[in-house]
Parts: C-alpha cells; structure tokens; sequence
C-alpha cells in the first residue's frame, strides 16, 4: 500500500512538473493580437506615448534580430512597443512557430534586459532601476518582454489575455487617432435625389462653309553674295581640357597634439574648421586663461564646466531603430559644439581641458557593468599623486536636477573606489590612482 501512494505521489509530482514547463498549468492559447497584449500591458504602466513596431514590417523584423537576437523566420506573429528616447520603458509581446521555442525566446529577451542595463548604467539611475527590477513571460509559443516601472502589473495584465476576451478594437498605430473611420473601398454614388441636375449646354450653330483661298505663288529671293570686303570671322578657340578630378579632401580627424600646441603657441593658421571651431569655444572658458587659480581649483572648475556646458548623448540611449546618435559624439569637436556627447567623448574632453592647462592626464579605456559595456574615464596627476575622474558618471541623464554630491561622486577618486562601483580595466596600462589629499571635499 505504502508503494503504491510512493508511486501515485511520483506521478503526480512528475505531471507537475511537465505542467510547469513554460506557463503550462494556465490556459497557453488566446484569441487577443500581439499588439493587443502589448497595448493592455502598455496601459498597465501608466501613461505614456508609445511607438509600435509589428510583425511583417521591416523595422520590426531588424529590431527583433538586431537587438533581440531572436530569427524572424522563426516567428508566427509579434509587436512592439517602446518609448524611445532616454526612456527604458518597453513592451514585446513575440508569438513562436513552434511553442518549445518560447523559453528559447524569452532567454534572449532576458540577455536584452542585461544588455540595456549596461547602456543605462551610470547615465540614467532611475531607468537603470525601472531595469533592474524588470520581468519576462513565457506561455505557450508566447514570450514577452516586460520593462516597466511596475513589473507585477504587467505580469497580470499578459496573463489576462490567456482568460478573458480580447478589445474589440486594434491599437492604433502611432500618429493615427484611434477610433478612425477606415476606408476600404471607393465611397457609394450618391443618389439621385442628392445629386443636382447638371445643365443643358446649348447645341453649337454650326459655321459657314469657306471656299479655300488660293494662296499667291512667292518668287524665291536672289541669292546674296557676302561682300568682297568683309573679312572672315575667326574660329571659336578649342575648349579648354578637362581638369582632372581632384581627390575628396581627407576626412577630419581628432588630434589632441595639434590642438595643444595650437593653443600653447597661439597659431591656427592652416587648421581644419573643426580645430578652429573648437579652440574659438576654449577660449570662452574663463577656467582655462585665470592665472589665478592653482592646477586642482582649474581641474574642478573645467569638471563643473563641462557638466553645465553638455549632456550625454540621448541618441546613445535611444532604441528607435530610425534615430541615431550625433556625430562626434566621442571627441571633443562634438562635445564642444554639438553641446552632446558619450563616455569617450567626455573623457577625451577632460584630457584636452587638462593638457591645455598644463595638467597631466591619460584616458583610461575599461569596461563596467561587469565587463559587458564599454566605458571610458580619466585619470589626472597632481602635487606628484594620480587621481581618478568620471566626468560621464558625474552627469548622469535624469529628470531630476543633480545634486551637487552626486555630481562629484567620481571626482579625484582612487583606483579602488572605482573597482568598487562598476569599473574594470587592466591595470597595468594605467598608473594606480592611490591620491586622496585633494580628494572633493565639498567644497
């Protein structure tokens, strides 16, 4: 007797554990759109505009591949929908062709969730924390991405598209207002009684005849001789050959000697217009020419100028597959004038501010958010010490105003400071930050 409740609790343990697979204990299949699913999970975030993507478009087909890592081909169905903008909020709702496929699906929406963090990480806290507690759904041949401030609200909301009844309308695509008469065919004729009777033209009189009029016979005119006296007219001189066709002009490139030496020795003559474009913006910063202050008051001043002067770059943040960063956002050039830039950007920046001020400084090319992002940050010598400095991190993208401890968190720190908060690098390219005499106190 024991033997058999052993075995019937064995069975029953194994069915549920089949019945786990994938949402496989709650109803898999479900007569809601993609794009309808998206859209109940959209509303159960809140408000917010959206921008839809759906399957069999091609800007869904390459943001599912590009950024999910998931094959079209092996999609039934799916939408889209996400924000854009610095903003990490988005909803995907992907139907498989074959329902083992789901948790395959719902892997790689997960590794994009890690993906988008790594983005967010140091530039926008408070999307980095929408990030961090974002979910997934798998039922059936259904996997969703679920990013949005309450995670527990979208799961509910993609759940009830498996148990209740569908909308009766599709979302509206973005920039068409919902509820929109659709027009499928010509409009019906008017009737009769609608339409007023056209006019009765008046029939032409018609012309008298004409007899054709025998048209006079013209003598042809003499010939003229050219007087004997006039001279030849002299021929046209040949066209002038061909220039050949000069090559394009090379492409401008960041050289931070140039400029360095540009601003040291004061000469510019010769220099490209992105050079000339960025020294005429150095010399507005008062920082820059005080005499007045010594190396470490110059350095954070030129900190807090930059973090007041640019933001990062939106457009690096932006998932939109028709948006795009701006040009030059990793060097000075488009820093300076397109008042945008990313890590590198900001890091190359400093260490041109810090060399025309006669301050020694090195750009430190590592990785963060565990090795999986790229990130770049800078590191400057002073009184005989190194000190560690992220200006990026210091000017994080936010809705908030930065508060001035914030905004100095990464000024003048150490190596091991910066181990501690998301930064990796080898170690040995660099020389170790170990300074804390004129770490930011404050003030």
């Amino acid at each position: 007797m024991k033997r058999e409740k052993a075995g019937i609790l064995f069975c029953v343990c194994c069915m549920l554990c089949l019945l786990s697979a994938c949402g496989e204990r709650e109803p898999a299949e479900t007569d809601w759109s993609e794009a309808q699913m998206s859209r109940a999970v959209w509303d159960a975030q809140g408000p917010g505009e959206y921008q839809m993507l759906q399957w069999g478009d091609e800007d869904f087909t390459r943001y599912v591949r590009d950024y999910y890592q998931v094959d079209p081909a092996e999609l039934a169905g799916g939408a889209v929908f996400f924000a854009g903008g610095v903003s990490a909020r988005e909803v995907a709702v992907l139907r498989l062709k074959d329902p083992a496929g789901g948790k395959t699906a719902e892997a790689a929406l997960r590794a994009y969730i890690t993906g988008r963090e790594g983005a967010f990480a140091g530039y926008a806290p408070e999307q980095y924390a929408i990030l961090k507690q974002s979910v997934t759904a798998c039922r059936g041949a259904y996997a969703a991405l679920l990013i949005g401030p309450y995670p527990e609200e979208a799961r509910e909301a993609f759940s009830a598209c498996f148990t209740s009844a569908p909308p009766e309308e599709e979302p509206a695509l973005p920039g068409v207002p919902s509820g929109a008469p659709a027009q499928d065919g010509p409009l019906p004729p008017a009737s009769p009684e609608d339409t007023p009777p056209e006019p009765e033209e008046p029939e032409p009189s018609p012309e008298p005849r004409k007899e054709p009029e025998e048209e006079p016979l013209l003598e042809e005119p003499p010939e003229e001789e050219p007087p004997k006296d006039q001279e030849l007219l002299p021929e046209e001189p040949d066209a002038p050959p061909e220039e050949p066709d000069r090559e394009p002009p090379e492409p401008w490139s960041y050289d931070s000697a140039r400029l360095v030496s540009a601003w040291q020795n004061g000469g510019r003559e010769g220099l490209p217009e992105e050079d000339l474009a960025i020294l005429e913006i150095c010399d507005q910063i008062s920082a820059l020419s005080d005499s007045s202050l010594t190396d470490y008051q110059r350095e954070l001043a030129l900190h807090d100028w930059m973090l007041a002067w640019a933001e990062y770059d939106p457009g690096a943040l932006d998932n939109n597959p028709q948006g795009s960063p701006m040009p030059h956002n990793d060097n000075p050039y488009g820093f300076l004038t397109g008042k945008k830039g990313i890590c590198l950007g900001y890091a190359s920046t400093f260490q041109l501010l810090m060399e025309m001020s006669g301050i020694e400084c090195v750009t430190v090319h590592g990785m963060s958010h565990g090795n999986t992002e790229e990130h770049a940050w800078n590191l400057v010598k002073l009184e005989g010490d190194w000190y560690a400095v992220d200006v990026t991190w210091d000017d994080p993208v936010a809705s908030f105003s930065v508060p001035r401890s914030m905004a100095h968190q990464y000024f003048n720190v150490t190596s091991e400071y910066l181990r501690q908060t998301d930064h990796q690098w080898d170690a040995s390219a660099v020389p170790e930050a170990e300074g804390q005499a004129l770490s930011w106190q404050g003030d």
